[in-house]
């Protein structure tokens, strides 16, 4: 890593590009003075001085008691260390004091999502947040993503079923492999408890091209349905496909999930 990416890793957490330069400098010519750093990197020495105090209230330096007034960084892994340190202390402060605020109320509205990760962040609250039962398509691709928070909502309880493009396996959750050639494009699709229902298609290469995430009972009971109706017919087929005899056909054909049964289906008749 050059320094001018060293200057700019520390700029994205906050430090100014000056406090960044002297700093990047100091960890390969410690110790140094506030004169001698302000040569080096070119910069007014009055500015220099100044930065060298806030990045020592922010620990990144530690100054000589003395007239020589000599600078030394800290090391990175002792100033990353603590940065981390500081910054989880404030989340999980920001955290509490947010959680208050949740009171918007829900609505039927479709959102649209911009971004991959906002997909991806949306389907793990979903995954999170399901009580009673989730069914989706997933890819391949993102199934490592989201794994272990489908893992321990199986393991409380969850009815999970999914379609996806590779053998999956995760304790508790059915998987129906699907060949990836018979949608036109990978699709990322969850719906959970008949209450939420999200729908993002990708191109080839991954890249987000349209996604839609909604709270209305309507479109996830209908979105349930759709998924459901193809779950039984997967399992059907095997079944078929195995020689099974009438017995091992009609519980493939019990094993279907009727929207019906969730909850969003009993908001709806309230």
């Amino acid at each position: 890593m050059t320094v001018r990416d060293s200057v700019r890793a520390l700029t994205d957490l906050g430090f100014t590009n000056l406090e960044a330069e002297i700093y990047a400098f100091l960890l390969q010519e410690s110790p140094a003075t506030g004169y001698r750093i302000a040569q080096a990197i070119g910069k007014p020495a009055a500015n220099v001085y100044k930065a060298v105090q806030t990045l020592e209230q922010k620990g990144a330096v530690i100054v000589e008691d003395g007239s020589s007034r000599m600078c030394r960084a800290v090391s990175s892994d002792e100033l990353l260390s603590r940065l981390g340190r500081e910054f989880e202390a404030k989340r999980v402060s920001a955290l509490q004091s947010l959680r208050g605020l949740n009171h918007a109320s829900s609505d039927d509205r479709i959102y649209q999502l911009r971004s991959k990760e906002q997909v991806l962040q949306r389907a793990l609250e979903m995954v999170v947040s399901s009580k009673q039962i989730l069914l989706g398509i997933i890819p391949g691709s993102m199934v490592d993503t989201l794994a272990e928070d489908l893992l321990h909502a199986a393991a409380r309880g969850v009815d999970i079923a999914l379609f996806s493009d590779r053998a999956v396996r995760i304790e508790g959750i059915e998987v129906f492999v699907e060949d990836v050639k018979a949608r036109a494009r990978p699709t990322l699709e969850l719906v959970v408890d008949g209450e939420q229902t999200l729908t993002s298609v990708f191109d080839a290469s991954g890249g987000l091209l349209h996604a839609i995430w909604s709270r209305s009972a309507m479109l996830a009971v209908t979105h349930h349905e759709g998924l459901a109706a193809q779950m039984s017919f997967a399992n059907l087929s095997a079944r078929v496909e195995e020689g099974a005899g009438q017995k091992r056909l009609t519980r493939a054909v019990s094993a279907h999930r009727p929207s019906s049964a969730t909850i969003g289906f009993a908001r709806l008749k309230t």
